[in-house]
């Protein structure tokens, strides 16, 4: 895509992208290596317009899957169109002789489908940069599902589970000193030559193998059945707080949006923590809410900007509830 840093620098220069040498390097490698590129920050600060650079830079087009609460895989990768889909079967129907068998296959065809930028992307007769805005907005069964089948049927879970992380040195200038290369099978030269990656062993096959089961596979799986209950008590907060705020301190405290995937105890106990001080200020704030007419609890919200189905954040919860509990304080002295 690029042939050096120098030839990405001038691209970005030339669409008024202005990048410093980090975000550059960045870039370059990740265009090498076809990795993904994760990007967070403010609004505004020019996430979604690098990709859009970046783009232009490679004389190619942006695909953009715009995420929110409440997506799903139909919206990512794509659905059949029914009303088509039976129309053809009415028609087909009036012939003499139908084939049922093909007229099925043919139903099941890509002309029959609607594809989303997930499949669009993947499509594309040269590369596209596939940009998926506001990741951390997609609910739970979004994540477990559309993605989880994209990988799967389109073979894109090669490159998360197969490929092995790259530690890449830079100079004092900050340039890598040397490029790597992505194996020939996680090309689509070589995966369609049927070039595959070798099997991983079993971790703990491997452990047997080497004699070392004892007594600290029974205290790694006391940790791991002590984390286990951790997280089942992580879960059961989501419809005790709300899952704005649940998957608020999640993002906050752990950097995820899953306590499976959390592998410290001690992080765990602190997301579990947070959450529990979250689930007492909002039996609070329902408390106080039940006490003041709905106007003034209007008012209360409307001054804070913080309405409690978009809470995402202790601070934010705890300025709600010390307002409303000062308006309940108020209504009882005037009372």
């Amino acid at each position: 895509m690029f042939s050096s840093f120098e030839e990405l620098g001038q691209r970005l220069r030339a669409t008024g992208y202005i990048a410093d040498s980090i975000a550059a390097t960045t870039v370059y490698l990740a265009a090498k290596l076809q990795k993904p590129l994760l990007l967070e920050g403010p609004a505004g600060s020019g996430k979604t317009q690098l990709a859009y650079a970046v783009a232009e830079a490679a004389d190619t087009y942006v695909e953009r899957l715009q995420c929110y609460q409440g997506i799903n895989d139909e919206k990512a990768i794509g659905k059949f169109d029914e009303p088509l889909q039976r129309l053809c079967v009415e028609l087909k129907a009036q012939s003499i002789s139908v084939d049922w068998e093909s007229l099925r296959t043919e139903l099941h065809s890509q002309q029959f489908f609607g594809a989303g930028p997930l499949l669009r992307a993947l499509q594309c007769e040269r590369p596209c940069v596939l940009l998926i805005d506001e990741l951390d907005k997609v609910d739970h069964a979004f994540e477990a599902q559309a993605f989880k089948r994209a990988l799967s049927c389109f073979g894109l879970g090669r490159y998360l589970y197969d490929t092995d992380g790259e530690w890449i040195e830079l100079d004092q200038h900050g340039v890598p000193k040397r490029i790597p290369k992505l194996p020939r099978w996680a090309t689509p030269k070589g995966w369609l030559a049927g070039l595959r990656p070798k099997p991983r062993r079993n971790r703990h096959a491997l452990l047997r193998s080497n004699g070392h089961c004892g007594k600290g596979d029974s205290a790694s799986q006391g940790a791991n059945g002590h984390g286990q209950g951790l997280v089942t008590e992580i879960e059961a907060m989501e419809k005790k707080i709300g899952n704005r705020l649940y998957r608020g301190l999640l993002k906050r405290v752990a950097r995820t949006w899953s306590p499976q995937q959390i592998r410290e105890t001690t992080v765990l106990k602190q997301v579990l923590a947070q959450m529990q001080g979250a689930e007492r200020g909002v039996l609070r704030m329902e408390a106080a809410r039940a006490r003041l007419a709905p106007e003034v609890v209007q008012k209360v919200i409307a001054s804070l900007k913080a309405p409690p189905a978009k809470l995402e954040d202790l601070q934010t919860l705890h300025s709600l509830v010390v307002a409303l509990e000062k308006e309940v304080e108020e209504a009882q002295t005037q009372g």
